[in-house]
């Protein structure tokens, strides 16, 4: 049923249209009515009907003030208008601010019979096809974050300039402008998880990680985008008044969602400094950064801020200007089997404050903390199996040269960086062979119409988030994109070398709706499947 509204200043014509139409026999439900513009504006907010039926010469507030209201806050909402014969040169306005019908007075009840059935059959196609743009958009989303991610590291990298983010924003459908920006970042993973393969399918961070991407839709002060397997980042936008409010919101609303998951998810949330300037995105989001890595030094703390940082510090929450052996391993292990390559120079820095400077300037305390990186890295990679014999040779084993800061900065990075390449090595072998599983699965089930990309994440035992980022990077196009052309490829095959009817061969190829299946043809070929087989046709 479609809702439907009535404004009329008289009495008399208004209950006349109300009661002598059999509104629900032609698919309307009839949700109310009001005497003029000005009366009915707050109902029709309230209501936001699909239909509104309105005069256009009323006190107060006259039809055609009503009906740019109305456009520009309910576009999709149908118009038609009631005007008497003298009425002409405002029926004309009505008519160029994009009303869809008129009714001359005295109203004729077949007239408008005849006008809601033609607007209903209108307004059904339009909303199918409306369901059909929001279907596509949802399964097309996985590639719209993996475009957003790349848009979004070219903007935090200062590679582009506004004018060129303006450009690509638009062309990406993202509103970007405002007076204010903030930057939070978040990270997602299992606790389990030690970087040297694909991270498994659990069930709890799959469900947080849908939880928490919901968060964002329909928040177009938040925009969401993917920084890496783990981390999302949010750029966050508001006026001078509410940036802050709103920076605060989105972290206790990821938090909210992450602490409902348990233990079994590893979670932390860091925020920049808010900029009045695009430009200034890369500092704030740099900032930003350099706290998040601080999850490695304080686990504990989840919701990490420069404030909450300095304040550890001042109350010995780092251990400030000791050197604890076990200590200082685990951090590093922990960063060797999360960390990036990006985030090296900051965690090195976060060691060396949390050892301390009095103490690290002495060369006896910067060969001890060489020693500790080399014992670390050497550990954990044993631990994952990547065959450190052959390639960590003994140009790694701290000589006696290290004693200043610089130095040991020098080695630590060195160190560390070969480590996280032996891992992602590692990881990369695990993913080709995963990868494999995955394609697999889905060329022998793309005719399931339930086929997802959590469904073939489970089925490899991988998580979602993994598997997305791994498939767009490695195979060129997003898993969704993937399963799509696949099953179009398919009906092609079927369209030009079979006799099957286009409803046979979308169910055939996953589609159970045969009217989604033609949307999604056209989409991905550009015309109809029946323009593509009378096209094929001609070839043979």
């Amino acid at each position: 049923m479609f809702k439907v509204f009535l404004v009329e200043d008289e009495k008399v014509v208004r209950e006349g249209i109300r009661k002598n139409i059999q509104w629900e026999q032609y698919g309307f439900h009839y949700t109310g009515d009001a005497s003029d513009g000005e009366l009915a504006l707050p109902m029709i907010r309230d209501i936001r009907p699909d239909l509104l039926i309105t005069d256009i010469k009323m006190p107060f507030m006259d039809g055609l003030t009503l009906i740019k209201l109305v456009r520009d806050e309910l576009p999709r909402t149908k118009i038609i208008i009631i005007s008497g014969y003298d009425d002409f040169t405002y029926a004309q306005q009505a008519i160029r601010m994009g009303v869809d019908q008129y009714l001359l007075k005295p109203i004729i009840k077949n007239k408008l019979v005849e006008i809601l059935v033609e607007l209903h059959e209108k307004m059904r196609d339009e909303r199918q096809q409306q369901k059909y743009i929001e279907h596509f958009q949802r399964e097309a989303q996985e590639y719209e974050n993996f475009s957003r991610r790349r848009f979004f590291e070219r903007i935090v990298t200062g590679v582009l300039s506004e004018s060129e983010i303006a450009e690509t924003a638009e062309s990406m459908n993202i509103d970007i402008f405002a007076p204010y920006y903030n930057i939070v970042l978040f990270s997602l993973s299992s606790e389990e998880y030690d970087g040297s393969m694909p991270e498994s399918y659990v069930e709890d961070l799959a469900a947080v990680q849908d939880e928490v991407t919901k968060l964002f839709i329909g928040r177009p002060e938040l925009i969401l985008f993917r920084w890496n397997i783990t981390t999302y980042a949010v750029l966050v936008k508001g006026s001078q008044d509410d940036i802050v409010s709103n920076t605060i919101d989105c972290i206790n609303n990821i938090r909210d969602r992450c602490t409902a998951a348990g233990n079994d998810v590893g979670w932390y949330i860091a925020r920049g400094t808010p900029v009045s300037r695009l430009s200034a995105l890369p500092a704030c989001f740099s900032e930003a950064s350099r706290i998040l890595a601080y999850r490695y030094i304080c686990p504990e703390e989840h919701i990490l801020t420069e404030a909450s940082i300095q304040n550890l510090r001042k109350n010995n929450g780092f251990q400030t200007g000791t050197c604890s052996n076990e200590f200082e391993i685990e951090h590093v292990r922990k960063f060797l089997s999360r960390g990036t390559k990006q985030e090296i120079d900051d965690f090195i820095e976060q060691v060396l404050q949390n050892v301390g400077e009095r103490v690290v300037s002495t060369a006896l305390l910067c060969r001890y903390l060489a020693m500790t990186v080399y014992f670390a890295a050497t550990k954990y990679l044993d631990m994952i199996g990547s065959g450190i014999d052959a390639i960590w040779s003994t140009d790694f084993w701290p000589d006696d040269s290290i004693s200043t800061t610089e130095e040991i900065r020098k080695y630590a990075r060195h160190v560390i960086k070969c480590a996280i390449e032996l891992r992602d090595r590692e990881s990369a072998r695990q993913q080709h062979v995963l990868l494999k599983q995955a394609i697999d699965f889905i060329n022998e089930n793309y005719s399931d119409s339930s086929i997802s990309l959590d469904k073939v994440a489970k089925n490899v035992n991988i998580s979602p988030n993994y598997l997305s980022a791994v498939f767009s990077q490695e195979v060129g196009q997003t898993l969704t994109e993937y399963i799509t052309s696949r099953r179009i490829n398919e009906a092609k095959n079927m369209l030009r070398n079979t006799d099957m009817r286009l409803s046979e061969i979308g169910f055939a190829v996953g589609y159970k709706d045969p009217h989604y299946f033609s949307f999604v043809f056209k989409k991905v070929s550009g015309c109809t499947p029946s323009e593509y087989r009378r096209g094929s046709g001609s070839e043979h």
